[in-house]
């Protein structure tokens, strides 16, 4: 089994099809048999490096081509790949490529000079540093040489499907993050379960996402549409008028985002639908947060499409729950993939009744192996086989999921329990709000009370008491946020989702 194997399929059976559309300073329009014909190249320069199987890649770039081409090269010779973000720093790069102990990386050259270069001596596993750009810096290999290679006969690593093919480290709230281990059993299974049943998607398609490459979502945004043939659209950074731009131009048929991408480009096309010809598209994905019930059927309504909304973690490899197509019911996160099996337990561990809050547990073929180099998060990420996911939510009858809110968020005002989604919820259908965060803020008598912080839509004015008002007409009074503050935007981590720990 190798997860790059797909490639090698859609090579030899639609070898003239598209495979890439890359809107970088040089566009490319890709087919599936010269996009093989990189994949192997750089997978024979990578054995010439001294790259072994299981050996350590990182990857420091945006979404573009090369990180394709070195994401499957990598996975093709049996090595593990390690992605991070384009706009982590220094510190942040240190610990994960000494972590993960990898042997090569391949970086952009504007952010290798500034971040990677001054510490590459505290880099000890770091062999090799390969450059993206148009000369290479002092000691490093540059990627285009590479990609002249003229050996572009290469077979795949048959892997074991327990062997790892990517680390993906997450982003915790406290102490360093930890490096997800997932297989290529992982990402097949899960690939094969967002093109066939997620997605709807075939090889004549094309999706566009704007979602970091370095982000679990790469398996719904790439490996899906891949799976089955499809073409697909790189962003490198997410523009509303950008992404519209493309839909129209290359005529897309997916899109894949988190919520506040179609907040944007919600408004955006409201103003400018002009512009804009949205007729190719057809179904629209969202993962990462929950999209305020508020803006479904307007992004039904305004961009003529089916939407589907996803449930799922790095641990679990993407989709655990989805949406199926034409038959949304607003709020929920979708039913259980027929892959997948899912508890909802007290504290206690005890299975709860249906309709009533606990957290999430869940089994599947897209679990993850452990935590690198952290056996004691590992067994205590599980309890006999089932994955703890922190998430708080309940099944209805018709075993439709509902997430209520991540159980560290969970607000305990004066005893009761407040989920900080229900008041977003009710802020974000105030015709006036553009973004909703509530957190909650220490108070002396109350333990917790919540605060929210607000984004109101251009050119609405609006103030802290008249949100109150709007609130305590729709929700109980212990649940109306104590304060309210206006600002001009919110924090965000790369992928779009609101980072709430920075908020107080």
């Amino acid at each position: 089994m190798n997860i790059s194997k797909i490639i090698e399929r859609n090579a030899r059976r639609i070898p003239n099809s598209l495979a890439i559309i890359s809107e970088s300073s040089d566009p490319q329009e890709i087919t599936w048999i010269n996009f093989e014909l990189m994949v192997k190249r750089m997978g024979n320069s990578l054995l010439e490096l001294g790259v072994k199987k299981g050996d350590r890649v990182a990857i420091y770039l945006p979404n573009s081509l090369e990180y394709l081409i070195t994401y499957f090269a990598v996975a093709g010779i049996g090595a593990t790949s390690v992605p991070f973000n384009i706009m982590y720093k220094a510190a942040e790069i240190n610990y994960i490529v000494n972590n993960a102990e990898a042997c090569v990386m391949v970086a952009a050259i504007k952010e290798a000079k500034e971040n990677v270069i001054g510490i590459r001596e505290q880099l000890s596993s770091l062999k090799k540093l390969i450059v993206v750009g148009e000369k290479a810096l002092e000691n490093t290999l540059l990627f285009s040489d590479l990609l002249k290679g003229e050996k572009s006969s290469l077979e795949f690593a048959d892997c074991d499907p327990d062997d790892v093919v990517t680390i993906l480290y997450t982003s915790g709230t406290t102490g360093n993050p930890k490096g997800a281990m997932l297989t290529h059993n992982n990402y097949w299974q899960q690939a094969e379960l967002n093109s066939c049943y997620l997605l709807h998607i075939n090889d004549q398609d094309s999706l566009l996402s704007a979602n970091p490459y370095c982000h679990i979502f790469f398996v719904t945004t790439v490996l899906g549409p891949m799976y089955k043939g499809a073409a697909v659209a790189i962003m490198p950074r997410f523009f509303p008028e950008k992404a519209l731009e493309m839909i129209t131009k290359y005529k897309i048929t997916h899109f894949a985002g988190v919520p506040t991408m179609y907040i944007y480009m919600l408004n955006h096309y409201q103003q400018n639908r002009e512009l804009y010809d949205l007729s190719s598209l057809r179904l629209v994905q969202s993962a990462g947060a929950a999209m305020p019930a508020e803006f479904i059927p307007q992004i039904e309504e305004n961009f003529g499409v089916d939407y589907c909304e996803m449930y799922g973690a790095t641990e679990t490899c993407s989709a655990v729950t989805y949406e199926r197509a034409g038959h949304n019911l607003a709020g929920s996160i979708g039913l259980l993939a027929h892959s997948w099996d899912l508890k909802v337990v007290n504290e206690e561990g005890v299975e709860v009744p249906t309709g009533e809050v606990g957290e999430f547990m869940v089994k599947g073929p897209g679990l993850f192996k452990g935590y690198w180099k952290m056996p004691e998060a590992t067994e205590a990420a599980f309890s006999e086989g089932w994955f703890a996911t922190g998430d708080l939510g309940y099944v209805n009858e018709e075993k439709y999921i509902f997430i209520v809110d991540r159980k560290k968020d969970l607000i305990i005002c004066g005893g009761y329990n407040v989920y900080p989604r229900e008041i977003e919820e009710v802020l974000f259908s105030h015709p006036a709000v553009l973004e909703a965060a509530v957190i909650g803020i220490k108070d002396v008598e109350k333990g917790e009370i919540p605060k929210a912080f607000i984004v109101p839509k251009p050119g609405t004015d609006i103030n802290e008491d008249e949100l109150k008002t709007f609130c305590k007409k729709n929700i109980a009074a212990y649940k109306v946020p104590r304060i309210i503050e206006i600002r001009d935007d919110l924090p965000k981590t790369p992928t779009g989702k609101l980072l709430k720990r920075e908020l107080n």
